[in-house]
């Protein structure tokens, strides 16, 4: 085999080798895990899909706001725990539907559409709907 043949090859093994490594990357996981002093909600079982990375301690967000499937998995790396608070329009109020709990994660939590609905919210800390 000549030293053209070889290099090239080589070359064709390490294009597939990187090739099937950036396939079958999610978007999540090409981000890496979630960082120190967020907290990661994502769309997706095992920390994968879509992600929301918040670093506020007090404050909500609507994760219908942004383009996101239900809450399935979590990492909170912050101080506070977080609260996926559900909307009820007919009275017009919220309760609690999950606590993410400070320091905690969950590869999938198991509650179905968990703040997907309309005006449902993520507050961190203190904050309240």
């Amino acid at each position: 085999m000549t030293w053209k043949n070889r290099t090239a090859t080589a070359a064709s093994a390490l294009l597939l080798a990187a090739g099937g490594m950036l396939a079958s990357a999610s978007p999540a996981a090409a981000d890496g895990p979630c960082p120190a002093n967020r907290l990661c909600v994502y769309d997706q079982s095992g920390f994968g899909g879509n992600r929301i990375a918040s670093a506020s301690t007090n404050s909500c967000f609507f994760p219908q706001d942004f383009t996101f499937g239900s809450i399935v998995s979590y990492d909170n790396n912050l101080s506070v725990d977080a609260k996926v608070w559900h909307y009820y329009a007919n009275t017009n109020s919220y309760s609690v539907a999950r606590t993410l709990v400070a320091g905690g994660f969950s590869s999938n939590i198991g509650i179905p559409d968990l703040g997907v609905a309309y005006g449902d919210l993520v507050c961190m800390g203190n904050a309240r709907p």
